[in-house]
């Protein structure tokens, strides 16, 4: 009887492996053939490749295939312009990638949802999406990225509604600097632009150069060119800035970009129409498999309905030890539970409750930060901004409130922090301080009368003294400064 059973079990598993291997081999024969067409730009054949491979990833629960089928779909969109359907599969694939514990895929993706974003014009969400990745690239010492996040926040500080000419060319050069990676044809170019929005049209003009030095490929020329457009319209030079926009121009073609999409909409409809119809062929194709499959578990089933009396006083034991096993386990859960409802009761206030005290103050310095200089800006904020702000930066006794004010909510938090580094500058602190208190960089940078760019640098190398510090805290003091 036991010789039937390993029998029929053995010939069931083997089935159910070949049936296996032979969808695997399906799944990722349609998601290579989906990178082929992609890369002949053949979009609407590709579609259809990543669609049918979807729906046998979905049959399977195979999530890192999804991730890379999402992945790429995403970059078709992004061929043809679909920028928001790009935006969404982009979505997908980080949650897959997510679900099937591969952090890494997860993370570059993010980081490309960020450029979606960003050419989308939602420069709020790419902004928040360049800082954490950066941040997390940094942690991971993985430098192509976090060299890439650096470009691309330079970037989105150039084409956001707030220019911040200052802090992209910080960025571009910790890229080159602190990193040790080349600037690109497109960086140079950016550098010029910023240039020229701070007024130096010398140092853009050069950059400028440089730029269409660097181009090689029509497409970065045509880059290079824009740039140039914007360098010689901010410094007066209509005649040179008429000629370059007329060299964009050249290599402009958006009724093809736009023929593109429709071509992949097209597709993709074309597939789910006759979806149905290539579900049943399969279905035909595997029903003596399945019959045979079920042939071999009613046999199993047979086979076991006489082991079952054999086995009835084993079970019988066995379920005995389970209860007492779960008992057991229960009554360990309940002490860990009473223990950690205890603990909760002695943990410090949340910090936003300190934080909401200064409310006021984070809305006035943001408008003035905005608006001073400007007719927006009215006499009354102007008067109360100004008051707040130089009764932090020079009466000791607000910082020193401030700094109470942490340690009471929030455990000691600057007391721990000057305990465990005591060679820390005083200005280092006092960064702290406003950065845990949850305060912008644009409001450090008003309360300090420094650059953005420059308060941004000091809040990254005082991350960066705690993190190669000793202090028994500092994954807490890092939390309490991170965005």
């Amino acid at each position: 009887m036991k010789k039937c059973i390993y029998i029929a079990a053995i010939l069931l598993s083997a089935l159910a492996v070949s049936c296996g291997q032979r969808q695997a081999d399906a799944l990722q024969e349609s998601i290579e053939l989906g990178h082929s067409l992609l890369e002949q730009k053949r979009y609407s054949e590709a579609m259809e490749a990543y669609s049918e491979a979807e729906t046998m990833a979905l049959k399977a629960d195979d999530q890192y295939s999804l991730g890379i089928i999402y992945q790429h779909i995403a970059h078709t969109y992004n061929a043809t312009g679909g920028h928001s359907e790009e935006i969404a599969y982009l979505d997908r694939a980080i949650q897959a990638y997510e679900k099937a514990g591969k952090p890494y895929n997860s993370l570059h993706v993010y980081f490309e949802s960020g450029v979606a974003r960003h050419n989308f014009q939602d420069y709020a969400s790419a902004e928040k999406i360049f800082r954490n990745t950066m941040f997390q690239a940094h942690q991971a010492a993985d430098t192509l990225l976090e060299a890439a996040c650096l470009e691309a926040y330079a970037a989105l500080c150039l084409e956001s509604s707030r220019q911040d000419p200052s802090l992209a060319i910080s960025m571009l050069a910790r890229k080159a600097n602190e990193l040790r990676c080349p600037l690109t044809c497109e960086d140079r170019g950016m550098l010029a632009y910023a240039y020229s929005l701070t007024g130096d049209h010398k140092s853009a003009k050069e950059w400028i150069e440089k730029a269409l030095v660097s181009a090689e490929t029509p497409a970065e020329k045509a880059q290079v060119k824009f740039r140039e457009y914007q360098v010689a319209s901010r410094a007066g030079r209509s005649a040179d800035a008429l000629e370059a926009l007329e060299a964009v121009m050249e290599h402009s073609n958006s009724v093809e970009a736009a023929s593109l999409k429709r071509s992949v909409e097209s597709a993709r409809k074309e597939y789910q129409a006759h979806q149905f119809e290539l579900t049943q062929q399969r279905l035909r194709s595997t029903r003596l498999l399945i019959a045979f499959i079920i042939l071999a578990a009613m046999a199993i089933v047979f086979a076991m309905i006489g082991y079952v009396r054999y086995r009835r006083l084993e079970a019988a034991k066995a379920l005995a030890e389970e209860k007492a096993e779960t008992e057991k386990y229960m009554t360990i859960a309940e002490e860990l539970q009473a223990r950690l409802k205890a603990a909760s009761k002695r943990l410090p206030s949340e910090k936003h409750m300190a934080i909401a005290k200064f409310d006021l103050l984070e809305r006035l310095c943001e408008q003035y930060y905005v608006y001073e200089g400007t007719d927006n800006l009215q006499g009354k904020i102007l008067k109360e901004v100004k008051s707040v702000i130089e009764g932090l930066r020079e009466d000791p006794k607000s910082i020193k409130g401030l700094e109470m004010m942490l340690d009471r909510n929030c455990n000691g938090l600057v007391a721990r922090l000057r305990e465990q580094m005591p060679k820390l500058k005083a200005d280092d602190v006092k960064l702290f301080i406003f950065a845990a208190c949850g305060f912008s960089s644009t409001t450090i940078s008003t309360i300090l009368e420094k650059d953005k760019g420059i308060v941004y640098n000091r809040i990254w190398r005082l991350k960066g003294k705690i993190e190669a510090s000793e202090a028994p805290d500092k994954a807490e003091f890092l939390d309490s400064i991170n965005p």
